[in-house]
């Protein structure tokens, strides 16, 4: 997506209802510890100038308020790329087309070496845009032109270039690529594409496979699935969902040309492709009335959704993205394999809410002011929303890099 709906995404806030009496909140921004450790990039906005900050966090247990003053500080649109156990994390920069790896020494995050994409043609730094393979090896995915970077996180240098074929950049659309996702040997993303205005997606997807052992890419059609985006594991059972753009595009135009049904795919255990035999839709269980986008699936195996109500949610023709994220919006969760018995969590219709961090069988949302001047990190995963931690602004990114 472009900036603006990626915005949308990260930010757009779900009104939750209130949450009970919550134990006050500590002042609290540790150093890291033995244990686990998490990294929260959140940014405040004034006047159309973005502040990032980026904070370590020990625990995602209990409730407690961020402290910016031990906060790593940078402005723009920087993005995080980090994974569990590789032992460093890396930021794009928000101004150009360079990573910074970063480390963690005495609670501080320290700036290393850097490296640079911009004569790869690399614009921007895209978001979710690196999977780590390992401490010496990495990818970096560029949608704007079909481009997969390997890279040497240790070494901070460009091992070599990986391209798909021209022709699934079309002229006219925005080339959408999904989340990475992968197993061992193998990382997996789709490719689709969305109309230049976010209001409705091209039919089929294309799966990218690369072997991380020898980095051959290969590539499969698909004509079932569109707008596939967000991406989740079970065991070693890989899944690719449709996302909300797709979902505007059926509830404002039908299904045709920019939109369908949600609907997933899946990469069985073995397998390299996806699975000629199976195509997932959560519509069935939600009924008449309601669009949902599975958004994230929890270790337990429970899917996730954004669901929009039709009577509250604007679908008129002519409906735009941000009309169509404005309102109407709730959190549902089902079985994974069943599909039955959806059960729509606590509190009022709201705007879409597109950013979840997923920890075991926890769902983390945000909840934020209307004017985004403070959020909440909120576990949706008990019977009753818990506040987790609290902030000025809004989030952007959770990593989990211990």
């Amino acid at each position: 997506m472009g900036s603006v709906a990626r915005g949308l995404l990260a930010c757009a806030a779900l009104v939750l209802g209130a949450c009970g009496d919550d134990p006050k909140p500590v002042e609290e921004n540790p150093g890291p510890q033995d244990g686990e450790l998490y990294l929260v990039h959140s940014a405040v906005e004034t006047n159309g100038s973005r502040t990032n900050y980026f904070t370590l966090v020990d625990s995602l247990e209990g409730s407690r308020t961020l402290d910016y003053t031990k906060s790593l500080e940078l402005p723009g649109r920087p993005r995080l790329y980090a994974a569990k156990g590789v032992g460093f994390f890396a930021i794009g920069a928000g101004e150009a087309p360079t990573i910074t790896r970063y480390e963690v020494r005495d609670g501080t995050l320290v700036a290393g070496q850097s490296i640079s994409f911009q004569n790869l043609g690399v614009k921007r730094m895209g978001a979710q845009a690196v999977h780590f393979v390992s401490e010496t090896k990495a990818y970096y995915k560029d949608d704007a032109q079909g481009l997969v970077i390997v890279w040497n996180p240790a070494e901070m240098s460009i091992v070599k270039t990986l391209q798909l074929p021209a022709e699934f950049i079309r002229q006219g659309y925005v080339t959408a690529l999904s989340q990475w996702i992968g197993r061992d040997g193998e990382a997996f993303f789709a490719l689709g594409w969305s109309t230049s205005t976010y209001d409705g997606a091209l039919p089929g997807s294309v799966l990218v496979r690369v072997d991380t052992a020898t980095d051959e890419m290969t590539w499969t059609r698909d004509e079932r699935c569109r707008d596939l985006l967000k991406v989740g594991r079970q065991g070693d059972s890989l899944y690719f969902f449709s996302g909300v753009v797709n979902g505007l595009g059926y509830a404002v135009k039908g299904t045709g040309e920019f939109g369908q049904q949600d609907c997933f795919l899946r990469i069985s255990p073995g397998q390299k492709t996806f699975d000629a035999d199976f195509v997932g839709s959560v519509a069935p269980a939600l009924g008449a009335g309601k669009v949902g986008a599975v958004i994230a699936l929890t270790e337990d195996g429970t899917a996730w959704i954004q669901v929009a109500d039709t009577s509250v949610t604007p679908t008129a023709p002519g409906t735009t993205y941000a009309d169509w994220y404005s309102k109407g919006w709730s959190w549902y969760r089902m079985p994974l394999a069943t599909l039955k018995e959806p059960v729509r969590a606590p509190g009022e219709l709201g705007a879409y809410s597109g950013f979840t961090f997923v920890a075991g069988s926890q769902l983390l949302i945000t909840q934020s002011a209307a004017d985004y001047s403070t959020s909440s990190m909120v576990d949706l995963s008990g019977g009753t929303p818990q506040p987790r931690l609290t902030f000025p602004g809004f989030a952007l990114d959770i990593a989990r890099i211990r």
